[in-house]
């Protein structure tokens, strides 16, 4: 499906998507200053492939897939999960390295639109099959979009609402979803949108799911949610997909084992099996690589000068940086032990001015790390980056930032900023494993410090830093939460599933002002020029109003052996980061 993902700042490969306004997509895509030069990730495919191998995923730094349902909460919403997923599941299109949509691995074949933009109609393939044999049908779909319509409800029981929470105009826009026949899916809005922007960020969430196998309680939603959302963790549970994989055994920071669905109705996996598998640390997968244990991983940035020990055993490495944005996120919910403090925009001005991200691209990720200023990255380029944030609007100085705080009527106690009683003394969440990571949190922390802002660092798995921040139950857990990122998986960067209330990096921000201008963006206009002109306006407010704080775009490197074959840029999701596991082969030599 597509959607904003959470992840880790050392994210998957993806490529730019652009849509709506004329511009290329870019792939993988080397920094000016990097010595690695990116070549064919993974063997050519001259050879004649084989069936039956095994290919070994390395999954980031103890990231554990914590839930299987095909619709993600809140707390749930993490790129390994959606990668597990999405090979049970699959939505009714991808996205290509062309900025198109894809149909090969999708359930639709075509989508139409009325020129108003209030009326879609999508034709789905009639060859699908469950894996139970019974046929995927335009019911299944229809059946999916009633689920979501419900998790997303304000009076949602737990552990729903869903990640999506409204954006793409799900379900909010949507007056109808209706199933014409077996193989027609229509869509009616309630007023007219950006055709193109509700194709990928509305339409791209949808897909089938097994109504027959699931729908246990066909005369109460509520029931049926519920129900879904205890099941939503138990890997037994999902025996019924239609996607290129099947599931065969789960392990909790171990691995996942999946095999190919014969009745899988796209591209068939040549694989015997798919593994994803689980890692400790980085330095744990570094000597999987080496001993081959692994087959397709990563190298990560606190490791770069190594890389010859892995080239000279004739694996290729791939830098690449994705469509989204990293940032700390600050907490701005009531009960945060610094409410007041963090929801001042000069405080969040401050901060900002004490990251230095120059430092932290030239010596922790040696040139792979760009600063960023904003919500679109400058890296690969894209019609969506505004090159009024080519330079930072808050540039790193802690002498400016200790007077900025000072004029907001902060004062230096006892080395700590203090204000009415208040203390810029915080515990900051980050997570564990990653040498990197640490590196980068370290030096936020020590420069914050010389302008009297005290953050304790706490490492902790990703998944229990997520946990902790989308925790409603106690919003006052955490202040900060640093190395977190977004991938804009709808490849239409609009900004309503960031900063609009109730959105996933939001955490209590709300501005009437960021609304309207999100709003702006995904509304039809009459030209190209106004498009990006929208765009520019939320891009440039929503920099200078910090939500969160803005750091360093890292790239990924890809890791492949040469017994893997077809890794390579046209062999991704560019919206998600991963491969369409499907098309790649293992030799067995």
């Amino acid at each position: 499906m597509n959607k904003p993902i959470r992840v880790t700042v050392a994210g998957l490969t993806t490529s730019a998507l652009v849509l709506g306004m004329a511009g290329c997509g870019t792939n993988a895509v080397n920094h000016a200053n990097n010595q690695l030069t990116a070549g064919q990730t993974g063997s050519a495919s001259t050879a004649t492939p084989e069936k039956g191998g095994v290919l070994i995923y390395a999954l980031p730094p103890a990231t554990n897939i914590t839930w299987y349902f095909p619709i993600e909460n809140g707390s749930n919403d993490t790129v390994a999960n959606a990668m597990l997923s999405q090979q049970l599941y699959p939505g009714l299109f991808t996205i290509n390295n062309q900025d198109a949509i894809d149909f090969r691995n999708g359930f639709a074949t075509k989508i139409t639109y009325n020129p108003s933009g209030t009326v879609y109609t999508i034709y789905l393939k009639k060859n699908w099959k469950w894996s139970d044999g019974k046929p995927v049908t335009a019911q299944d779909v229809v059946w999916d979009y009633s689920l979501i319509q419900a998790m997303d409800a304000p009076n949602a029981p737990a552990p729903w609402p869903d990640y999506n929470n409204g954006s793409g105009g799900i379900p909010k826009d949507v007056k109808s979803v209706t199933a014409v026949g077996n193989y027609i899916v229509k869509v009616t809005l309630n007023k007219p949108v950006n055709q193109q922007w509700f194709i990928y960020n509305g339409i791209g969430q949808l897909q089938p799911l097994p109504e027959h196998a699931w729908n246990k309680y066909p005369n109460d939603i509520t029931k049926e949610i519920t129900y879904l959302g205890k099941v939503a963790t138990d890997p037994t549970f999902f025996t019924v997909v239609d996607g290129p994989f099947k599931l065969q055994s789960a392990v909790s920071n171990r691995s996942w084992t999946l095999v190919p669905n014969p009745l899988y109705g796209g591209h068939k996996s040549l694989l015997g099996k798919l593994v994803f598998e689980y890692e400790a640390s980085n330095d744990a997968e570094f000597a999987a690589l080496k001993t081959g244990s692994i087959n397709l991983g990563y190298l990560d940035l606190s490791q770069y000068g190594s890389e010859r020990e892995l080239t000279s055993m004739g694996d290729t490495i791939e830098p690449g940086y994705s469509l989204g944005y990293n940032f700390v996120n600050v907490n701005f919910l009531k009960g945060s032990p610094l409410y007041s403090a963090m929801k001042d925009l000069k405080v969040r001005q401050a901060l900002e001015m004490g990251i230095d991200q120059t430092t932290i691209d030239n010596d922790i990720y040696h040139g792979y790390a760009p600063p960023q200023y904003g919500p679109i990255p400058n890296v690969p380029k894209t019609v969506f980056y505004d090159p009024k944030l080519s330079k930072p609007i808050y540039p790193y100085n802690p002498g400016k930032a200790i007077k900025l705080l000072e004029s907001d009527g902060w004062k230096l106690v006892n080395g700590v900023m203090t204000k009415n009683g208040q203390q810029l003394k915080f515990d900051m969440l980050y997570p564990s494993g990653s040498e990197s990571y640490t590196q980068t949190a370290e030096l936020m922390a020590q420069d914050w410090a010389k302008m009297g802002v005290i953050a304790t660092l706490k490492p902790e798995p990703f998944a229990t830093e997520i946990s902790t921040m989308t925790n409603t139950n106690d919003p006052g857990g955490w202040v900060a939460a640093a190395e977190t990122g977004i991938f804009y998986g709808g490849t239409y960067p609009s900004g309503e599933s960031q900063f609009e209330p109730g959105a996933m990096d939001d955490y209590g921000y709300e501005d009437p002002t960021e609304d309207k201008l999100i709003a702006k963006t995904i509304e039809p206009s009459s030209s190209a020029a106004e498009t990006k002109k929208n765009f520019f306006a939320y891009e440039e407010y929503t920099a200078k109003m910090v939500p969160v704080l803005w750091t360093n775009e890292v790239a990924n490197l890809t890791v492949v052996t040469p017994q893997v074959h077809n890794a390579t840029p046209d062999y991704l999701i560019p919206t998600t980061g991963y491969p369409m596991f499907n098309y790649l082969w293992v030799s067995k030599n």
